[in-house]
């Protein structure tokens, strides 16, 4: 069981979480959704942070309103190709059969 939820987790908690976060960040509220700031550079006492906003900007992306998006950090629409690209390719790669994906089972010899 526990060699299981080893295999499971290695495998599968990179789709799972990419995919809930991108869900969350969907139906997120962007004009009330307000909560402590996780930017490190804040944390330092630098002003600038490289992330701020780019979850409002997924979120407006998402409601389709693009203006509001480019105002809260231009990257935000970018990063929701980079995540889907990214979830497919892992779920090809976990679905597509081939020798490294059945070695953790050992061979059919």
């Amino acid at each position: 069981m526990k060699e299981q939820l080893k295999y499971l987790f290695k495998n599968y908690f990179e789709i799972a979480a990419f995919t809930a976060g991108l869900l969350l960040l969907a139906f997120m509220d962007p004009e009330i959704a307000n909560g402590p700031g996780l930017c490190v550079f804040e944390q330092l006492g630098i002003s600038f942070c490289p992330g701020d906003g780019l979850g409002h900007s997924i979120a407006y992306t998402f409601d389709g309103n693009i203006d509001n998006a480019m105002q809260s950090n231009i990257l935000g629409p970018f990063a929701i190709i980079i995540l889907i690209g990214r979830i497919g390719y892992l779920i090809y790669t976990k679905v597509t059969p081939n020798e490294t994906n059945n070695s953790y089972y050992g061979s059919n010899d």
